[in-house]
């Protein structure tokens, strides 16, 4: 991975940190085959996640992904609802289902004009780099945060030190995780990849040993088996794999990283294509370094 070793400056490192940093860094280097920067501005990790995994969705001939999700969204919808909130969920929320429809059909196009999954790609990096557009997705993922956070309070209070009798889970999720900008750890992380039964495994650059956040086999997982729409019912295969995404923690900053498609780390590899390098590289923004990178960054 030469593009990860350049953009974090890792001889360098090495030659500072000495033996343990550089054996982190190979471990790294033979799990993982490509990296993407991603902007540092408070918003990297929803970034980071949102965009891993609909790049995972694409490299899909089905549309069994974007069904389940819309199910877990829809339910999200409901929590919100009986948390009772004045907030701006709503116009997240259409914008998040509007994104993923939009996913759908790119599919469904290119699969008809027999176009190449990196032509999808290219089109979800063009709307992750269109200013405006993006903002909305971001911030329903916090909405979403925040409401699995509320509505399963007994779960995260224990987690967030600053409750107390006056200061509530509420005013803190509306303090720390729902306005955009606010760089969100390991907590809030938790509650989002659980609430969209995503998978999500965190390495870490400055120390040895990565964690699965989140890994699907929890008890109250339930794959729906259907969308339940009576329009337009969506079987879902009871083999159902959701796809995983996987990210690199720097300091207070996420990066993407890709597995090789071999590579043990990588439970479901044989599900999806290996992801192609873009040819176009940039400066990186942000809490990033100025070096050149293989796959662009989502800015």
């Amino acid at each position: 991975m030469p593009n990860m070793i350049t953009h974090y400056r890792l001889l360098e490192m090495v030659a500072e940190r000495g033996v343990e940093f550089h054996a982190n860094a190979l471990n790294l280097h033979r799990k993982y085959s490509e990296f993407r920067p991603v902007r540092g501005d408070g918003e990297c990790f929803y970034r980071s996640f949102i965009f891993s995994y609909l790049e995972q969705v694409l490299d899909r001939h089905d549309t069994h992904e974007e069904h389940r999700l819309l199910v877990a969204v829809k339910e999200m919808a409901r929590q919100h609802a009986r948390l009772g909130w004045a907030s701006e969920f709503s116009r997240s929320h259409k914008a998040f289902n509007k994104l993923i429809k939009k996913v759908m059909k790119w599919k469904k196009q290119d699969r008809w004009k027999l176009v190449p999954t990196t032509s999808r790609k290219e089109k979800l990096l063009r709307f992750f780099n269109s200013s405006g557009r993006r903002n909305g997705i971001y911030a329903f993922l916090r909405f979403v945060t925040a409401i699995w956070m509320c509505s399963h309070n007994e779960d995260f209070e224990p987690l967030v030190p600053e409750i107390n009798n006056s200061y509530t889970l509420k005013d803190w999720c509306f303090r720390e995780v729902i306005p955009d900008k606010v760089f969100t750890d390991h907590v809030p992380i938790v509650a989002l990849v659980t609430a969209l039964g995503v998978p999500l495994r965190v390495e870490y650059l400055f120390q040895a040993a990565g964690q699965d956040l989140y890994t699907g086999q929890v008890s109250h997982d339930n794959m729906p088996t259907s969308t339940s729409c009576p329009s337009h019912p969506h079987q879902i295969p009871a083999d159902h794999k959701v796809p995983r995404v996987t990210v690199l923690y720097t300091v207070a900053h996420y990066d993407i990283i890709y597995p090789h498609p071999d590579a043990a780390v990588n439970q479901h590899s044989d599900e999806a294509e290996s992801p192609t390098s873009e040819s176009t590289s940039q400066d990186q923004g942000g809490s990033c370094s100025g070096e050149k990178s293989g796959k662009e960054q989502i800015a």
